[in-house]
């Protein structure tokens, strides 16, 4: 694969051949060849099965010699004796590229490898590269949604890429990003990677022009060498997230038994991370936080400024940033004076700056942009939202009061809460660094219009539910940011980067 381009017909297909269609609802034959299709694929479908017949107004087709449109990829969904021949008909049918579904390979044992190597020989003697096998499939957002998965959720398109050697955290990863209104580029369940691997998906990114951020979940790497070669190429250009899977004695072996993957030494493999740009995490939710931290302008620096509507959260954001390596600086006796006119009597005059309960968001807004214009911080955490929308929902939902009595005002407070998210984003944009919110847990628990979460997110800025979640990722990009800094010229890659 040259210059990792060589896989436009896997992303990219014209048409798709789906062999092993079926019209069982309970087969993989039927729910992923629907998946394609309800998803809005904008080229050729072709269902395949040996019986013929029709699939839901479709015709089905009895072999790939019936089809007579050159064919782009083939999705292989029939029993694990029966892939060697569909592959072989692939080759004869010149089909540059394949996904097999199924299961049953190395994954088991020795019958099951021998039975792989013999598929990708036969694949690799005419020309065609495979995905897995004993993957959940491929979706890909560009030029049209091309939804070859076995997970159904709605993905939407985005710039964020997603790898993954588990089929099930491809699928959970990748709805939490859907629940925050991140879109994916490419999604790939890498499977046992009996042809393609991790390290080939990693150079095709690199060059692919619809991807921004790339996350990994990885259990072992067949080629590492490769695989952090690419990476200190891919890292100064597309932040790579990755979450080590099999980092324990216990969790290798299981990680063998999934997917045949042998994991290497924790210590090694997180040096080599470090060194090539890496930002490695360790859950779901901390890949998906950093992620969306990384839309955020970069840090300048590491200096943060807290402001909090309440005391303790700003103590748990002081904490946070100094065991994360940012720097919660003093106030200067000036800016100090200038707030001292925008704020109530009653403010903490320090840092964090504790508003306690403002009466207006103008006091939120006038605060940023204070510390802005004064130099004194090169990202904000903003704590404790959520409640003025909150609670006036709680107005408009009692039945202990009238509602002609708490109407307008829960309507003003959802007004004012609502423009302070638009004034945030606003100052994002002005100032070019980062304004990071923390919102009550549950606004994320409880969905209803004008959501502070839904609004924050539909406008590219995540919010967080705590503290610690926002510092945590924050303080990664942060650190990733510091890296890409150290280097001393263009095109030449830093040494190592920070252990934070």
């Amino acid at each position: 694969m040259e210059n990792g381009i060589g896989l436009d017909s896997l992303f990219e297909p014209r048409n798709i051949a789906f062999i092993g269609a079926s019209s069982n609802v309970f087969k993989w034959g039927f729910n992923i060849l629907l998946n394609i299709v309800k998803r809005g694929f904008t080229g050729d479908v072709f269902p395949v099965n040996p019986k013929g017949g029709d699939w839901f107004g479709r015709r089905m087709y009895t072999s790939l010699d019936e089809i007579d449109a050159a064919i782009d990829l083939a999705v292989i969904v029939v029993a694990d004796s029966l892939v060697l021949d569909a592959v072989r008909q692939c080759t004869a049918r010149n089909i540059p590229a394949g996904i097999v579904i199924t299961a049953g390979f190395s994954e088991t044992g020795p019958g099951g490898a021998e039975l792989e190597q013999k598929v990708v020989e036969a694949a690799r003697s005419g020309g065609m590269r495979l995905v897995g096998p004993n993957t959940m499939g491929v979706f890909s957002s560009y030029p049209s949604i091309m939804h070859a998965l076995m997970a159904s959720m709605p993905l939407q398109p985005g710039r964020v890429a997603l790898v993954v050697q588990s089929g099930n955290l491809g699928s959970s990863i990748s709805y939490r990003f859907l629940r925050r209104a991140i879109g994916i580029s490419r999604l790939i369940s890498s499977g046992n990677e009996a042809d393609l691997t991790l390290e080939d998906y990693l150079e095709y990114l690199e060059h692919d022009d619809k991807t921004s951020i790339i996350c990994l979940y990885v259990e072992g790497l067949r080629r590492p060498r490769r695989f952090f070669e690419i990476a200190r190429r891919v890292s100064p250009v597309k932040p790579v997230i990755l979450i080590k899977g099999g980092r324990t004695d216990r969790g290798a072996v299981a990680a063998m038994s999934h997917t045949g993957a042998l994991a290497g030494n924790d210590a090694v493999f997180g040096s080599m991370c470090r060194q090539s740009g890496i930002i490695q995490v360790d859950t779901m939710d901390e890949m998906v936080d950093v992620a969306g931290m990384l839309m955020q302008p970069k840090m300048p620096g590491n200096r943060v400024a807290i402001i909090t509507l309440g005391g303790g959260w700003g103590v748990l954001g002081t904490d946070a940033c100094i065991s994360g390596g940012l720097a919660v600086e003093p106030l200067k006796p000036s800016l100090v004076d200038t707030l001292d006119r925008i704020l109530p009597a009653y403010w903490s005059r320090g840092n964090p700056i504790d508003l306690v309960a403002p009466s207006r968001v103008g006091v939120i807004t006038d605060t940023i942009t204070e510390l802005m214009e004064n130099g004194c911080a090169d990202a904000v955490l903003l704590m404790g939202l959520g409640y003025m929308s909150l609670r006036a929902r709680g107005w408009k939902r009692s039945d202990t009061i009238p509602q002609d009595a708490v109407k307008d005002a829960a309507d003003s407070m959802i007004r004012e809460e609502t423009r302070l998210f638009e004034l945030v984003a606003e100052l994002i944009a002005k100032y070019q660094r980062p304004i990071v919110p923390v919102i009550d847990i549950m606004a994320f628990d409880i969905r209803f219009e004008n959501n502070p979460v839904d609004l924050l997110d539909g406008r590219g800025i995540m919010s967080y539910s705590s503290p610690d979640r926002a510092v945590f990722a924050l303080a990664k990009t942060a650190a990733y940011h510091r890296w890409l800094q150290a280097a001393p010229g263009p095109g030449t890659l830093p040494a190592a980067a920070p252990a934070s």
